[in-house]
């Protein structure tokens, strides 16, 4: 006997269709939970912490994962804008129908979702035809649609040119979707006189992106120099809170053009006012502005205060600090302003000051040194430059002789004649002068 169930005719598994909406955006839930998952595993290390650090370092995390995830899901967000009413409405064209129902809409960025839910959610749409065991047409009323802009505008209409959701709106026309949801999306496609509000909806969308997606990589580099140096670091957080809140400003400032977006219905209108995703990109922004403007007050006034905090030394890449750690733990002599200062970043101050002081020390002392070795052999080239041209001097002074002849012993200078050559040399600089100028003129004419 074969496995019969799901199957028709022993054909492969089939299922019957559900047409359920899709009720939740899945690339923000998959960002959210990266992000939860992200925090988990740093608070599993907090008890690896000891003391306070435990705290501060719960607290870095904490601030780190917020203002990230306040910029990626302020670009993928759905909730810029939305608004809901329940009202009375038209179900479906060729009909005369009409369903009680709640009509939402939410604007992102570069979308717009537009839900349908009846009350009850499975009505009676139909009561002009009976279908199979006599009985009226009943549907399910449960809609969720999008529609999106991004990027390109494109041409008047809806041809192959014209803008993305202009496309989209004629195919959910051809589709044959609920009245309510063409009546929502249609006010984006129209774009002529004053009526463009799909143009603003698209262009503060745009600018708001680029600007967001700018502070992304600033905020990862802030956090790399949280690390390193805690200046640069809270100026990086500033210029990310900064990038933050203007993308706020732009949205805020380009998204209606010249009338807001008003939508009518029987029972009242949608009116738009701000969602959870343009708080939580304020929000992000000013926590984000405010951590770094804090870090780099603190960096300046508290230095010792900050970077207890963030767990790191002030003078860690000093090279003098490791280079010479056994002058470090020596008192530092900086006069009587470094009695007052008894604090942690004071101390180190001054075992710097210290060893730079012992380390200028040593450099004048060789530099001593190595002047004393250059003076002592120039002293002993001057003498034998002495001797050498005392012996040329005598022997111009002399007859010359035959090739056999010998000089007498008598007129070889001696020693003392030689050590006195040599002091009037020095005493006498022009004579020094003219017995150099008479040994090159030899030379030349040898």
């Amino acid at each position: 006997m074969t496995y019969a169930a799901f199957r028709v005719n022993d054909g492969p598994t089939q299922h019957s269709a559900h047409f359920y909406p899709v009720t939740a955006d899945v690339l923000e839930a998959g960002f959210i939970l990266a992000f939860c998952i992200l925090g988990i595993s740093f608070f599993l290390v907090v008890p690896g912490f000891p003391g306070i650090k435990r705290l501060y370092f719960l607290i870095r995390v904490a601030v780190g994962l917020f203002i990230g995830s306040a910029i990626l899901l302020g670009v993928i967000g759905q909730e810029w804008e939305l608004a809901e009413i329940e009202t009375k409405t038209p179900y479906k064209v060729f009909s005369t129908t009409e369903i009680n129902a709640t009509v939402g809409a939410k604007i992102g960025l570069g979308s717009v979702n537009i839900t349908l839910k009846g009350h009850p959610v499975e009505q009676l749409v139909d009561q002009t035809h009976l279908v199979e065991n006599n009985t009226y047409w009943i549907e399910r009323i449960d809609y969720n649609e999008r529609f999106h802009w991004a990027w390109r505008q494109g041409r008047f209409g809806f041809g192959p040119y014209s803008g993305r959701i202009n496309q989209e709106f004629r195919q959910a026309q051809y589709k044959g979707l609920p009245i309510p949801i063409l009546w929502v999306a249609e006010y984006f496609t129209l774009d002529g006189e004053l009526i463009r509000w799909g143009r603003s909806y698209r262009t503060a969308g745009w600018y708001t992106y680029q600007v967001l997606w700018t502070a992304f990589p600033l905020w990862i580099i802030s956090n790399i120099l949280s690390v390193m140096c805690l200046s640069y670091c809270g100026v990086v957080f500033m210029m990310t809170g900064g990038c933050m809140l203007t993308s706020i400003i732009i949205y805020s400032t380009i998204r209606w053009g010249t009338q807001p977006l008003v939508i009518p219905f029987e029972h009242g209108s949608l009116e738009f006012h701000y969602g959870s995703s343009f708080w939580l990109t304020m929000v992000g922004g000013a926590v984000a502005f405010l951590y770094g403007f804090i870090i780099w007050c603190m960096d300046k006034w508290a230095a010792q205060v900050i970077s207890d905090f963030f767990d790191i030394d002030v003078l860690k890449d000093t090279a003098y600090f490791y280079q010479r750690e056994e002058v470090n733990k020596e008192e530092p002599q900086m006069g009587e302003r470094s009695t007052a200062h008894t604090g942690g970043v004071a101390k180190r101050i001054n075992r710097f000051q210290s060893v730079t002081n012992s380390l200028t020390t040593e450099i004048q002392l060789e530099n001593m040194a190595y002047e004393a070795v250059l003076h002592t052999q120039a002293q002993s080239r001057w003498s034998n430059n002495t001797i050498s041209r005392t012996l040329a001097k005598k022997s111009r002074r002399t007859p010359r002789q035959h090739s056999h002849s010998h000089v007498h012993p008598s007129d070889a200078p001696t020693f003392s004649a030689l050590s006195s050559a040599e002091d009037d040399r020095e005493d006498n600089p022009e004579e020094i002068y003219e017995n150099e100028s008479a040994i090159r003129e030899n030379e030349a004419m040898a």
